[in-house]
């Protein structure tokens, strides 16, 4: 999976909604995954979750607009974890501040499973953090704002996700114009890392 192309590679464009910052004593409560291949939707995961508690502490319906009405007859994330394995099989997942999705889908995993997330991850923030360090603040919602990203629900895992796509499309476009057009140098650039190839020059100024 590493050493196919960006167009060859297939994407899991990912982002959640919990009930807290902290997966030891929070929860999902939404999971919102889209399905690339060559830079297309293809295929799209979406799905609300009822959190085991029973209840959506105040300050998270007020951010999210989640209520306890809307998720008291959804799926468990043990009903729901399964289908999504199999939805991410063979992609590479891209998330912005990718560690918080991670931590919460390991938890899952761990507990479910006995195993942490296996696929590949691309963390959309840290990747504009190494190709647009002169933007100020690398939130998702400046991030949209500065490349002219409709934004129209924040805080809903749906909607997140696909500015996060339009996000990485932008991002794409540019390591495009120094020839970087492999999945190796997505993730060397996400993990911080430098990139192995020191002849890479741009195609055009």
């Amino acid at each position: 999976m590493y050493n196919l192309t960006i167009e060859e590679a297939t994407f899991l464009i990912l982002d959640l909604e919990t009930t807290g910052l902290n997966p030891v004593n929070s929860e999902i409560i939404e999971i919102a995954a889209l399905k690339v291949e060559g830079g297309v939707v293809v295929d799209k995961f979406h799905t609300l979750v009822k959190p085991s508690i029973g209840f959506i502490p105040p300050n998270i319906t007020k951010l999210t607009g989640i209520t306890n009405a809307l998720v008291v007859d959804k799926p468990t994330i043990k009903e729901v974890f399964p289908q999504f394995l199999e939805f991410s099989e063979n992609s590479i997942i891209v998330a912005h501040n990718a560690q918080f999705d991670l931590s919460f889908l390991n938890a899952v995993s761990y507990q479910l499973t006995g195993k942490t997330i296996q696929n590949p991850v691309l963390c959309t923030q840290t990747l504009a953090k190494r190709l647009f360090p002169d933007i100020p603040s690398k939130s998702l919602v400046n991030l949209a704002y500065h490349f002219n990203i409709p934004y129209h629900k924040k805080h809903r895992a749906l909607s997140d996700a696909e500015v996060t796509f339009e996000l990485f499309k932008k991002m794409i476009e540019y390591l495009y114009r120094f020839n970087i057009n492999k999945v190796m140098d997505l993730v060397r650039l996400s993990n911080g890392k430098d990139l192995n190839q020191t002849s890479k020059r741009r195609r055009y100024v």
